[in-house]
């Protein structure tokens, strides 16, 4: 059975339903390749005596239907035979539609058998070979702060510890990821879940069989290039993995998965899915101060070890030195009781710090000096070291499938004590689909609002400390379930409580998953390197994003909060000092403000492009790496940010436009007076240009 266009070509085994080849028209890849090592479907399904029982093996297809435009597949199995046992009465429908240059995977699984259906890997791709022997592959994923690159072929790296498996297996360890790029410079494929609900638990898994030819560590090593290794088929496996946790007597549909394969760099790949997102997302309310240009200082109070650092009363201070620097937000950390990271969830003020109505006065003085204060809020964990958890806490947890809370071993602060870890104060995850925790967490995010502050800033709010589902009977919720699908219920009610007190108000997050941008309005993140690939920002041009500047001459920092339109959260002594303690980052800084203020059509205002529209070549011949295109949605003009990340040498640029005959226009944080281009720009190090069109 075959869907063909001018962009696809697959066709699907009308025996067994496996996808036995899969073609990009547009440069010949086979992404499947040898037909007889194609794959349909696999799942778990375990037995009493038995947890690892598999559905495994080709299936005997019990129907295909194609549609009348021959762009759509219906395949259907029942009664599969799994690894151990009888046949199993269930029946598994798999829908697969031919959309332009996309595959779309639906299925819909009917378990009327005793057991139940944890896991369900669909669609899978048995041979995905490189596409030529030069043409290298990689896996790239958003994390946590921008795109994440691991060596797929024919250098694998794995991620689980060889002891529990019998091949090497790939998959991306951050859940905030909805696709998977598998990429060479030139192409690759996208795999993407095209579904807001987080109903599920999803992964995209790269599995090299039979193994590592040559190894360079457990987990990591070189695949054969050869169709054997010793007698066995040299393959990789890419699947999506599918956790339905289907009872007895369950029907439930997978969440949408679609393959496409593209032409060009990462963009390409990101842009399919940028497409989908449109269909779906909607920006939030924002006040106006959040949306202009303008820089944050976050500052930190109290944690777990009693520094007891400033009283309520004295953040005054620290709003004026905010006012007077042109910072417009002060993020207030560690002001709850206990201190950051201790006592959670309570939102209760600290008397060690003053009493509740000194930290609204400070607020409302800090106000009158035109500085926002944003408080920190956390609603993620639970402290397993108080008597609330004792008492009341722990009903509102996570459990796993033996009835017991999640554990997270929490963090260290300060103390040599703390900072080895034997007095950390451990966590519980918190279960958000629980109408009783949300009720809690509602009340206590109240307790945040009736301090006055302009916004609150929820911690952690993207992950669940490494739990997945919840098992708890007694939460009001099908057991088990999707933990990250209460995430959206727990926002929505946020913001309407929010909303029905301060229209104005501002709710942030830290890093945010994709759909939690339809609550959150600005997103708080850390760089890591400087070749830091920003995804999000080339999702999203125009989201809130913020970035931490911590070094006493953090220059690289700022200028890729420059290049990637990153808003700057000044946080001097890993945000425990004051403005003043860093003053060459500070004024560079507000250089850097000041520059994106006078050309903001481009810089702020414009449609952030990564690197697409330009290139910029060292003198040597060779790229630069390290720039971004900013387009002017008005009038299509461009500029080019360049930046030189070396911290000792100078570096010669040159800056070509693509399609474009205008002079260059050459602008810098410290010489922001236009001046014509040369052709060859030179950088110092730390140092940053701006190419803007004429």
């Amino acid at each position: 059975m075959i869907l063909s266009n001018q962009h696809l070509h697959a066709t699907f085994d009308d025996a067994t339903g496996a996808l036995s080849t899969l073609e990009s028209r547009a440069t010949g890849w086979r992404l499947q390749d040898r037909p007889e090592l194609g794959l349909g479907f696999r799942m778990l399904v375990p037995l009493p005596d038995r947890r690892n029982n598999q559905v495994t093996g080709p299936q005997k297809l019990a129907g295909i239907e194609q549609s009348p435009d021959g762009n759509r597949l219906t395949l259907t199995w029942n009664h599969l035979q799994p690894q151990h046992g009888e046949a199993l009465d269930i029946t598994f429908v798999a829908t697969v539609t031919l959309e332009g240059a996309t595959l779309r995977f639906e299925a819909r699984l009917d378990n009327r058998s005793p057991h139940t259906v944890e896991h369900v890997s669909y669609p899978c791709i048995g041979d995905l070979p490189m596409p030529s022997a030069d043409e290298h592959l990689r896996t790239m994923m958003r994390t946590s702060s921008g795109m994440a690159t691991a060596s797929l072929l024919p250098r694998f790296t794995g991620r689980f510890g060889y002891w529990g498996l019998e091949q090497p297996m790939q998959t991306p360890e951050d859940p905030i990821t909805p696709f998977l790029l598998i990429a060479s410079d030139r192409q690759g494929l996208y795999t993407g879940c095209h579904d807001t609900s987080a109903k599920e638990a999803i992964r995209f898994v790269c599995e090299l069989k039979p193994g590592f030819e040559i190894g360079f560590g457990e987990d990591d090593g070189m695949a054969s290039a050869e169709p054997e290794l010793d007698g066995q088929a040299n393959h990789l496996e890419v699947a999506t993995w599918h956790f339905p946790y289907a009872l007895p007597g369950v029907s439930t549909a997978l969440s949408p998965i679609v393959l496409a394969p593209f032409t060009g760099t990462w963009h390409k790949g990101v842009d399919v899915y940028k497409a989908w997102r449109e269909t779906w997302f909607k920006r939030p309310p924002t006040p106006a101060w959040a949306q202009d240009v303008h820089s944050w200082q976050q500052l930190h109070l109290n944690s777990p070890e009693d520094e007891l650092r400033r009283r309520y009363r004295e953040l005054v201070d620290i709003g004026e030195e905010c006012a007077a620097h042109g910072v417009q937000a002060l993020q207030v950390t560690g002001w709850t009781v206990g201190g950051q990271d201790r006592g959670n969830p309570s939102h209760d003020t600290d008397p060690r710090l003053g009493a509740a109505a000194e930290l609204r006065d400070a607020i409302t003085r800090i106000h009158e000096l035109g500085v926002k204060v944003v408080l920190f809020n956390k609603y993620t964990w639970v402290d397993r070291t108080t008597d609330w958890y004792r008492e009341e806490g722990i009903r509102h947890t996570t459990k796993n499938p033996y009835g017991e809370p999640h554990f997270h071993p929490g963090y260290q602060y300060h103390t040599p004590t703390q900072l080895i870890g034997i007095n950390s104060r451990p966590f519980a995850p918190t279960c958000p689909l629980s109408p009783a925790w949300r009720k809690i967490a509602c009340n206590e995010f109240r307790k945040s609002l009736a301090l006055g502050a302009a916004g609150a800033l929820y911690d952690e709010c993207q992950h669940h400390g490494g739990a997945t589902y919840c098992f708890d009977p007694a939460h009001d919720h099908p057991v088990p379930a999707h933990i990250f699908a209460g995430d959206t219920p727990l926002g929505e009610a946020f913001r309407e409580i929010a909303a029905s007190e301060d229209p104005e108000y501002l709710l942030a997050g830290e890093v945010c998953r994709d759909v939690q941008f339809l609550h959150y309005s600005i997103a708080y993140l850390r760089i890591t390197n400087p070749d830091h690939v920003a995804v999000e920002r080339y999702i999203d041009p125009f989201a809130g994003l913020m970035v931490a500047v911590t070094a006493f001459n953090d220059r690289n920092t700022l200028n890729q909060c420059l290049m990637h339109r990153y808003i700057i959260s000044y946080e001097p002594g890993n945000y425990k000092g004051r403005l003043g303690d860093f003053p060459r980052t500070l004024e560079y800084g507000k250089a850097i403000d000041a520059l994106r203020r006078r050309y903001r059509t481009f810089l702020w205002d414009g449609e952030y492009r990564d690197t697409q529209g330009a290139r910029v070549t060292a003198a040597t011949g060779a790229p630069h790496p390290h720039y971004t295109v900013f387009r002017d949605t008005a009038n299509g003009k461009r500029a080019v940010v360049v930046g030189n990340f070396d911290t000792a040498q100078a570096v010669k640029v040159a800056v070509t436009v693509d399609d474009s005959t205008q002079p260059l226009l050459l602008v810098q944080p410290e010489a922001p007076d236009p001046e014509p281009a040369p052709d060859e720009i030179g950088l110092g190090p730390g140092e940053v240009a701006v190419l803007i069109e004429s």
